[in-house]
């Protein structure tokens, strides 16, 4: 129930941070990379040391970045897909 909520929560948010859920000391953001058609093929992260700087620190610095690539791969992938969905495995 909590996992499933958590990803309800990253879908609306637009991204997923974790703070020292995978390992101690780990901070992990991270965003869809989306096809044409808007559905997720991808997923970009960054992962970093969780310091003395809370998670939202990182979240605010770091997300535009993040989106910002995210958003150049999707248009890379609607130029090589212009007809279509990304095929994934």
């Amino acid at each position: 129930t909590a996992l499933a909520a958590a990803i309800d929560e990253a879908g609306r948010a637009g991204f997923a941070l974790v703070e020292q859920e995978l390992e101690a000391g780990l901070r992990s953001l991270a965003v869809p990379v989306r096809d044409r058609s808007g559905r997720a093929v991808a997923a970009l992260n960054i992962a970093l040391h969780a310091g003395p700087e809370p998670p939202e620190h990182s979240r605010d610095s770091m997300l535009p970045a993040l989106r910002a690539c995210a958003a150049g791969i999707e248009a890379d992938l609607a130029a090589a897909f212009p007809h279509g969905c990304v095929t994934t495995p």
